[in-house]
């Protein structure tokens, strides 16, 4: 057969959607890798399964990344929220991985900055590899104590 391949072509226009529980069977095997990846870089504190029952029991948010143009998954984020004893609340980017995070990143911090206002968060804070802090270091009010990461909103005032 002598067909000419398809070839996706990338928009380079990239959105998020926070995906509904029902539907994450829908998207888990196109999102698997991303979150095998990730999981494997936790140090034995999270499991790909657990990940899934997170998501699956409301306990955590999967967002998925995806290419506007070919509605090609690119990435995902993984958050929750971490109320601590003081009461203050913070929406907590538990796993980020993808594909051209430079591509996608700005949107996704306003994206992850207004769902986590909208639910009465004081910030948002992340733990990461240290290649991640590269993707914030520059912006207002993000510190880096160690590999964690963190933007309190009060401080953007």
């Amino acid at each position: 057969m002598n067909e000419a391949a398809i070839k996706e072509e990338a928009s380079g226009v990239y959105d998020f959607s926070l995906v509904p529980v029902d539907s994450l069977p829908l998207v888990w095997n196109g999102i698997e890798n991303f979150l095998k990846k990730s999981a494997s870089r936790s140090g034995g504190r999270t499991r790909l399964e657990d990940i899934y029952y997170d998501i699956l029991n409301s306990q955590a948010h999967l967002w998925i990344i995806f290419d506007t143009g070919n509605f090609k998954i690119t990435g995902i984020q993984v958050t929750i929220f971490n109320t601590y004893p003081t009461g203050k609340k913070m929406l907590n980017l538990e796993h980020t991985a993808g594909k051209n995070m430079q591509d996608w990143i700005e949107r996704g911090l306003e994206i992850m900055t207004k769902f986590a206002k909208d639910n009465g968060c004081d910030g948002i804070e992340g733990m990461g590899r240290h290649g991640q802090w590269n993707w914030v270091k520059g912006r207002k009010g993000w510190k880096r104590p160690a590999t964690f990461y963190e933007y309190n909103f009060e401080d953007d005032k």
